[in-house]
């Protein structure tokens, strides 16, 4: 006679073994399971194994130790298809089943059956919105995942949140692949056919691109030129079309800071803000508050660009210049935008209690502005700030608020262009740096990648970050391998790219691999990376001064 259960696990434990008594397989089990304990497939079919989810992880990475999970991976899957869970790809959905011992439909059988209804085509399914409400359509009908995930590539992740990655173009007309372009590039046409449009979000129009680039290089062959003996007031001149031409210049500046790093860009952006401190005085009535939107994000981009170059001083004088401007304004869009920058600013500092209150300040900025997008991006911040102080629950919030600002936003529709930046591969890169810090590396490896390919090819710095920060989770968990792939690849992005805070990243990656210096792929790694140091050296000793606070590996 069996003895009375005392708890759940031995009542699941011993009808599991009075089922297989009777011949059942575990699928049955888990169908039993499903039934009579009301979960989902994949919780019926561990339990039913009579495992927790970290004995289930245990046993995933005593068979596939090239890719370890976690608890929580288990976690995400089991919780898919809810807002809190991630899907699970093929490739895993086939590796549970060999630990279940059952088939990868049974995994899935609690799914809904859509068979007997005629199916809408893929582009024009609309996801759920808030309050019942429906997003539009993506802009380009994303890959259906079982093709993707039959993709050569392994590398390849589902993104649970925004779909597939968008295809990006791996050779143009000459050729060549969009990121061995940008070491030979000399032209505006060079470096417009780098701009191609990546999903929603990530960057603006290829018109709009063009347009910012020639008023880009317009200034930028003027900038030796730019000073006030050669820029005089223009009194009595500034009209709405001086004012929205110098918007586009500061956007053209921004996409060159996003695609050659700050040292490329920096004194065509000191030149053109000597020029609209001229506009901004002289604006007329009509037209100030516009003045002083764009002189508030030219300041931004300037913080932006000497925190990147290691001068903080110098970022926090130019943060709190573009935040007055945002004041005068009266442009809680761009205060928030700013403010968030500050939290940054503090928080690399080790201020985080400072960094803590720009960062939920700027939160209560956006919810003043009708922008999601600012929304989003306070919540980005927050998150950021708390996991840097090692607040996890706190940090972990923040980006599912972030993630919900998201989904609300139609990417379709135009936005400032201070957001050119912001989309679905930078939500993914912050996710992954908020794991980093709150020493999760395999989900902070897993985020990575779907940030990397998300990202635009041309954004040559904000894809090396993300690489440098995705060597330094794959060192943690042992791929040294893959943290050396990474590693080199963020290494040779930076000879064209580079910053302080890019080259600070990556000296924290290499050394986490000091352990492994006599492996021979750390070794060759060395030899990589001394020599994309020569070819940075080389690069500054050319045509052009090099700056003084750029470091090399």
């Amino acid at each position: 006679m069996s003895r009375k259960p005392r708890s759940l696990k031995q009542i699941q434990a011993q009808m599991a073994e009075q089922l297989r008594a009777a011949d059942k397989s575990w699928a049955d089990i888990g169908r039993e399971f499903q039934k009579r304990f009301h979960v989902n497939a994949r919780v019926a079919l561990r339990q039913a194994r009579g495992w927790t989810q970290p004995e289930a992880a245990e046993r995933w990475n005593r068979r596939w130790p090239d890719d370890p999970k976690t608890f929580k991976n288990f976690s995400y899957w089991e919780a898919w298809p809810s807002s809190t869970g991630y899907a699970p790809s093929l490739e895993v959905l086939d590796r549970m089943a060999q630990l279940y011992e059952c088939s990868v439909a049974d995994l899935l059988s609690d799914l809904d059956d859509y068979g007997a209804k005629k199916r809408p085509v893929f582009s024009q399914i609309r996801e759920p919105g808030p309050a019942g409400g429906l997003l539009p359509p993506p802009r380009q009908a994303p890959q259906p995942y079982a093709l993707a995930a039959a993709a050569p590539n392994p590398e390849v992740r589902f993104d649970p949140y925004f779909g597939a990655p968008p295809v990006k173009p791996v050779y143009d007309d000459l050729g060549a692949n969009p990121g061995e372009l940008l070491s030979s590039m000399s032209t505006a046409a060079d470096i417009s056919s780098l701009m191609e449009p990546p999903d929603g979000g990530n960057s603006l129009s290829r018109r709009s691109a063009l347009l910012n680039l020639s008023s880009l290089f317009a200034v930028a062959a003027a900038a030796p030129l730019a000073g006030e003996a050669v820029l005089p007031t223009p009194a009595g001149r500034v009209d709405p079309a001086m004012v929205e031409n110098t918007g586009l210049i500061v956007g053209g500046l921004r996409q060159q800071n996003a695609a050659l790093g700050p040292s490329a860009t920096v004194q065509t952006g000191l030149a053109v803000r000597a020029m609209m401190e001229a506009v901004v005085k002289d604006a007329p009535p009509g037209l100030t508050g516009q003045a002083w939107v764009v002189y508030g994000d030219l300041a931004h981009l300037l913080g932006w660009m000497m925190f990147n170059m290691g001068q903080d001083e110098a970022a926090r004088f130019y943060y709190d210049d573009a935040r007055k401007a945002a004041y005068q304004a009266d442009d809680y869009e761009l205060a928030a935008n700013v403010l968030a920058a500050q939290a940054h600013l503090s928080m690399s500092a080790g201020d985080h209690q400072t960094a803590i209150d720009h960062a939920q300040a700027a939160e209560e900025a956006a919810k003043r502005s009708p922008s999601r997008r600012a929304k989003a991006y306070a919540a980005d911040m927050t998150a950021r700030v708390y996991a840097s102080a090692g607040q996890g629950a706190r940090s972990l919030a923040a980006l599912e608020r972030e993630r919900r600002q998201m989904q609300r936003i139609d990417w379709a529709e135009p936005a400032a262009e201070r957001w050119g930046f912001y989309g679905p591969s930078f939500y993914w890169a912050r996710e992954s740096e908020c794991h980093l810090l709150l020493g999760h590396p395999v989900e902070a490896a897993d985020a990575g990648a779907l940030a990397q390919q998300r990202f635009n090819p041309a954004y040559l710095h904000n894809n090396a970050m993300a690489l440098a920060r995705r060597a330094q989770a794959q060192v943690q968990f042992g791929d040294v391998p893959a943290a050396c792939a990474a590693l080199a690849e963020a290494a040779r992005m930076a000879t064209l790219a580079g910053s302080v805070r890019l080259t600070t990243e990556m000296n924290r990656a290499r050394s986490q691999l000091r352990p492994y210096d006599g492996e021979t792929v750390v070794q060759a790694l060395d030899v990589r990376l001394d020599r994309y140091s020569k070819q940075r050296g080389a690069a500054g000793n050319g045509t052009g001064p090099r700056n003084s606070v750029e470091e090399v590996l």
